[in-house]
């Protein structure tokens, strides 16, 4: 626990360092992961978000892209497949290496590696770079804000970053003590709650599979609109437009996520 005093008379805030709770090993495990979210992560979704974001950032073949925790690479093997050069890291060599499998089996090339985004360290040599599905967020604040100034360095002059996180006003206004994913007779439960002194959605998961239980807890930052807009412009990047989802719908209260786009000078 630490304190953080204000103004002579008022109270004492104190912020739990339980708000920031990570068991990345259990929460990005590989084989539950893919088990779970099988559904969500479907082929045509990926084909379709891509063809978003080649309007939107107006790609063209041959561009170099960086994807920043690129999972198991469903994003970067598909632009690979559409002709662009294309980078992958991820902090989990479980990801990593279906990633390459999948990039022989459709005789692409991507140049993939087990890296952290918090060791990124590449200077203007990327055109576009992609941060999606919550990537960003799951580190404390000083960190999320040095990963976009390490992107900002990534990007050559006139380059463009895709910022794809949960919508804060969304999630607090529909925020359930609780969701269970079943799949089959395996379960996985979600117990949620916001922190609002640290502004982190902190879960802590359960997932009962095969007879077996695991703890897996894990927390969020959730940012609004203007915080976000604010850390962009701070590292140099210029927000160009904003969406409420990857169909191209406003953003607003009315959906759950927030996909950003921001270009660097140049």
């Amino acid at each position: 626990m630490r304190g953080l005093r204000g103004e002579q008379g008022m109270s004492e805030i104190q912020i739990s360092e339980l708000s920031y709770v990570f068991d990345y090993e259990a929460v990005f495990d590989v084989d539950n992961y893919l088990y779970f979210y099988d559904d969500t992560l479907a082929a045509e979704q990926t084909e379709r978000q891509i063809d978003f974001l080649e309007q939107r950032m107006e790609m063209r073949p041959f561009m170099r892209v960086l994807d920043v925790g690129c999972g198991h690479g469903r994003h970067a093997n598909e632009l690979a497949s559409r002709g662009y050069s294309v980078i992958g890291i991820d902090r989990t060599a479980g990801f990593i290496e279906l990633a390459r499998r999948e990039a022989e089996a459709r005789g692409v090339r991507v140049d993939y590696d087990v890296a952290d985004m918090r060791e990124l360290d590449r200077d203007e040599d990327v055109d576009r770079v992609l941060c999606l599905f919550d990537v960003f967020g799951f580190l404390r604040d000083e960190e999320n804000l040095d990963v976009l100034r390490r992107i900002h360095r990534a990007l050559k002059p006139g380059g463009s970053l895709c910022l794809d996180v949960r919508n804060r006003d969304w999630m607090i206004r529909a925020l359930l003590p609780f969701t269970v994913m079943n799949k089959g007779k395996d379960m996985m439960i979600d117990r949620h709650s916001f922190d609002p002194l640290s502004g982190r959605l902190v879960d802590q998961r359960i997932i009962v599979r095969d007879g077996r239980v695991t703890e897996a807890p894990f927390s969020v930052r959730l940012y609004t609109f203007t915080e976000l807009r604010f850390l962009l412009s701070s590292v140099g990047l210029t927000l160009t437009a904003a969406f409420g989802g990857w169909d191209g719908s406003p953003l607003g209260l009315n959906n759950n996520r927030m996909v950003l786009f921001a270009q660097k000078a140049e």
